[in-house]
Formats: C-alpha cells, structure tokens, sequence
C-alpha cells in the first residue's frame, strides 16, 4: 500500500471526525438556540449539515484514490477485507454522486438567496410542494453524474491491461481485485473511446452548470445588494449580508481545494503525454471541506457566535432573540 495513501487515509479520517462534530454541534445550534432563523431556510442549513456528514462517512467507506497514468485515470478503492469488490465499486459511484450533489445543492441555496434578496415575493414558491423540487434538484443533478460515471467508465478489458502495471507498480495491487472505475479517452492506436471521452465532458459539465448558476446568482446579488437591501429591516439587512457572505465561502474553498487541482487531473489524458502521478490528494483535501464550512457559517454569521459566547460565559439569557424571517 502505498505511503502517500497511508497519510491522506489519516488525514481523511481527521476530516471525518471534524466533520461529524462542527455539523452536528450547527445542526445543534440552528435547531434548539438560533431562533431568528425560520423556514426554508433553516431547513436547508440541517441539511446541508446532513449531507456533510453522510460524505464524510462515504468517503470512509469507499477509501476512494485516483491515479493519473499517460492517458488514462483510474478512480479506485483500497477496499476492506471481506467486502465484495462490487459493493466497493457502488461505494465509489454513490461518492462521485454525492460530491456533485453537494455542488448542486449550494447552486440551490445560491437561487433561494438570490430570490429572498431580489424577489422576496416569490419565495413562497420554496416552499410546501416547492420544498420537493428543490429537495429534489440536487439528488436528480448527482445521481446523473453517479449514473454517468459508472456507465461509461466501468472497468473493460483495454483499460485493465493499460493499467495493470502502473497499480502493480505504484501500489502492489492487483488490478483484478480493485474495485475501479477507469477513463481512458484513447486506445493503443489513438482512436477514441467514446464512452470515456463523454464522460469527461459529461462530467464537467455537470460541474460547471451548477458553478454557472452559482456565478449568476452571486454576480447578480452583488450588484443589486446595497439597492435590494434597503427593503429590509436594518437586522435583516445585516443577516442577508452574512448569509451572502457564508454563501461565498461556501463555494470558494471546495473550489480552491478540489476544483482547481482536479482540473489538470481531468485535462492530462487528452494531452496523452507520459506521467504517473498519485492524484488521490484531492480526495483527502475535499474530506476537509465539510467542518470548514460549519465553521466558518458559524463565525460569519453573527447570531451563532453570540449563542457559543454567550454559551461559553454561562450567560445565555441576558440577551432575547428576535425572529427573522429569511
């Protein structure tokens, strides 16, 4: 096994054991003490809480790695002993899917931002059936990719023998008894591998679709944020501003910690030139990704820093809360 797996493995394991305690301790504040914090909203910070950790304890179990080979990638698991390979397999694609999924619901609450800021009217429509199409926006969004990925990266026998050496080689594995998607856009004589080639566009695309909104939305409520603002109340004001300001960061980290190393990953087997590298540093930098969003949610928007410190001096009472509609 290679030690390079053995160290991201510890830190994931970190990531893990972050993630389940920032998440809940905000699932803990926003239920039983954050009060200002009322409707759909609230709903959609639990949740995403939830997902965090349902990740974090995916990527536990699929021990996902990725390695970089000339023209190829190999998106595999080092598996535990007694579990079939194909459940492993399933582990890998359920934890493609949730990471999109994660995208895509931060794409969500990006457009329930943008229409609280811009059309607080319409924000009605989040909610009672409006709660199962954007509830269910993100499943069908990941669950494509999820899909995608297992159709047309499985495992054939090119890919195999292509591979075969570089994971005896690297890792001491067989690559019969590794559970593994694999993308190799090209075969020995050049000639595309249609399915692999789709993917990776199809892939990005899923990405890049939900970044798309992402910007959109942001751009748009920036520009408008001083002028919509004035509609509100001077404490609302000051909590749509934080809630933007979380969102930003939000998509900025996984962006910085996944996005932009994963892309030269991505790009490398078009180019088909000679490298082998061991890429799965990315799967351990993204388990990070969770607790830091907690945390940071927790110390920009102000109102969760007045229950820990209040919290922390035995003074939680001095000081009533106000509801705030969002």
């Amino acid at each position: 096994m290679s030690n390079i797996f053995v160290y991201f493995s510890f830190l994931t394991k970190i990531g893990c054991c972050l993630t389940l305690l920032t998440n809940s301790f905000l699932i803990y504040l926003t239920v039983v003490h954050i009060k200002m914090i009322v409707g759909v909203y609230k709903y959609m910070i639990i949740i995403f809480s939830l997902l965090g950790i349902t990740f974090s304890i995916i990527e536990q179990f699929a021990r996902p790695y990725i390695h970089n080979y000339n023209k190829g990638i190999i998106f595999f698991s080092f598996g535990w002993d007694g579990v079939p390979e194909d459940v492993m397999q399933t582990g890998l694609v359920v934890y493609a899917l949730f990471y999109v999924l994660i995208v895509a619901f931060v794409a969500v609450q990006f457009v329930y931002r943008y229409v609280t800021l811009i059309s607080p009217e319409l924000c009605t429509k989040f909610e009672g059936f409006g709660v199962m199409v954007w509830g269910s926006y993100p499943l069908i969004v990941g669950t494509l990719n999820g899909l995608s990925i297992f159709i047309m990266a499985y495992p054939d026998k090119f890919g195999d023998e292509y591979m075969r050496g570089a994971i005896l080689d690297v890792y001491d594995l067989s690559i019969s008894k590794v559970s593994r998607l694999l993308i190799i856009p090209y075969d020995e004589e050049d000639h595309i591998r249609w399915l692999n080639l789709v993917y990776l566009f199809s892939g990005s695309f899923c990405l890049l679709s939900q970044y798309s909104i992402i910007v959109f939305c942001g751009l748009r409520m920036q520009s408008q944020m001083q002028k919509e603002l004035q509609k509100f109340s001077v404490p609302n004001r000051k909590l749509q501003k934080q809630f933007f300001k979380a969102l930003v960061i939000q998509i900025i980290v996984p962006t910085v910690i996944f996005v932009f190393p994963s892309t030269p990953i991505l790009l490398v087997p078009l180019l088909n030139i000679e490298i082998s590298v061991q890429s799965g540093a990315i799967c351990s930098l993204l388990s990070l990704y969770p607790p830091i969003d907690s945390l940071v949610f927790m110390i920009v928007v102000s109102e969760y820093r007045k229950v820990i410190t209040k919290r922390c001096s035995a003074k939680t009472h001095n000081t009533p809360l106000h509801y705030i509609t969002v």
